[in-house]
Order: C-alpha cells, then sequence, then structure tokens
C-alpha cells in the first residue's frame, strides 16, 4: 500500500509544471489588487483548489498508461488500492497549508498587518477544500471515469467562487470579528462533517471499484468463452 501512495503523491508533483505556477503568480497579483489584505486568504482557496484538481488529474495519467489493468493483478486488495489514493490526498494537505501560511505572511508584510483569525480560517480552507473535492470527484473516477469527474468539478467550483466574488470588494467589508467567532463555534462540527464525508466518499470509491472490477472479470471471461 505504501509503494500505490507514493505513486500518486509523485503523479500528483508530475502534474505540478511551470504553467501551473505561472498562473497562480498572475492570480496572486491580481487579488491583491482586488482584494487587499484578503488576498492570501482568496490565494489559499485558489491553491487548495488546485490541490484537489491535481488528485483527480492523476487519473488521467493512470488512463493513458491503462493503469487499471496492471492494478488487478497486483497482490493488494481493493480496499487497500482505494484507501491508497484516499491517503495520498491527506499526504499532501501540507502543499496547500504551506501555500496558505506563505500567502497570508507575504500579504501582511505588503500592508503590514497581522491577523491571526484570517491566517487560520485560511489554514482552515487549505485543508477542507482539498478533502472536500476530492471526497466529491474521486467516486465519480472509480464508478465511471476522469472525464465525467471533470464535469462533477463544475459543481464544485461554482460555490468557491461566488464565496471569493463576495470578499471581493475589498478588506473593509470582511468580517474579522465575526470570522473569529464563527471559526471557533463552528470548526468542531465542520470537521466532524468533512471527515465523515470523506470516510463515506471511500466506501462509496470501493464500492465503485469492485464493481467495476467484477464487470472487467465477466467481460473478459465472455470474450474468451467467444473466442473459443
Amino acid at each position: 500500500m505504501r509503494g500505490l501512495i507514493y505513486k500518486d503523491v509523485c503523479l500528483f508533483f508530475k502534474g505540478l509544471n511551470k504553467r501551473i505556477f505561472i498562473l497562480v503568480g498572475a492570480v496572486m497579483v491580481l487579488l491583491v489588487i482586488n482584494c487587499g489584505t484578503i488576498a492570501g486568504l482568496m490565494a489559499s482557496v485558489m491553491l487548495a483548489m488546485t490541490v484537489g484538481i491535481q488528485h483527480t488529474l492523476t487519473f488521467s495519467f493512470e488512463e493513458k498508461v491503462e493503469w487499471e489493468k496492471y492494478q488487478r493483478i497486483l497482490p493488494v486488495p481493493g480496499h487497500r488500492i482505494v484507501a491508497g489514493k484516499y491517503a495520498a490526498v491527506v499526504a499532501t494537505l501540507w502543499v496547500s497549508v504551506v501555500g496558505s501560511v506563505v500567502f497570508n505572511l507575504a500579504i501582511f508584510a505588503v500592508y503590514r498587518m497581522f491577523s491571526l483569525p484570517l491566517l487560520g480560517f485560511s489554514a482552515v480552507c487549505a485543508i477542507a477544500i482539498p478533502l472536500v473535492w476530492t471526497a466529491v470527484t474521486l467516486p465519480a473516477c472509480y464508478w465511471f471515469d476522469f472525464q465525467l469527474a471533470q464535469y462533477v468539478s463544475i459543481v464544485l467550483i461554482f460555490p468557491i467562487f461566488y464565496t471569493v466574488k463576495y470578499f471581493e470588494e475589498g478588506p473593509n467589508e470582511f468580517p474579522l470579528n465575526a470570522l473569529n467567532s464563527s471559526v471557533l463555534q463552528y470548526a468542531p462540527f465542520a470537521a466532524v462533517c468533512i471527515v465523515a464525508l470523506f470516510v463515506a466518499s471511500y466506501g462509496i470509491s470501493l464500492a465503485g471499484y469492485l464493481w467495476r472490477t467484477r464487470h472487467a472479470v465477466r467481460l473478459k471471461k465472455r470474450r474468451r468463452a467467444q473466442a473459443n
């Protein structure tokens, strides 16, 4: 299973090419211009989305090399194969968290201010968004294919971009005091919901993987019978 986790983590970083970093830099500049002191939060959201998207994109690499055929003959049970994919998501959360801290500290340095609630909320988003994103898209990948998962991602993009648009008016409109109390009040409940969603997603993905594996085996036997 450790080998599977290592494989997924390597695929994750393989997809982070120069174009993505250039895009993130350009978006960061635009956020600084439009959002002021909360640009670090907005950049954290964008990076967290990128982390979630990258884990979905790993299926495209696997489809190109027909990894699924090789995966079926591995001496590893199905629940460990699927668990490896979810463990890789958890193992790469540090990317969005570290990026969130760097973005916010950079913005704080530019505007010469520091907000612990804003930094904390950004870190929470950096953890929550990749988990929720993959919890929704990975079952689509296991039950159907990578292409359908892309369409499912669109459903997640709209509420996130609506939130970005809501806070786009600037730092004076951002309710820091309300944010501090809200995070403390709802963080435990949100954490439980996200963990429950992630675990339920694993169960759905496992069912999809087992169903597709059985279907592939039956199809292979049918073709052999027809050939004979």
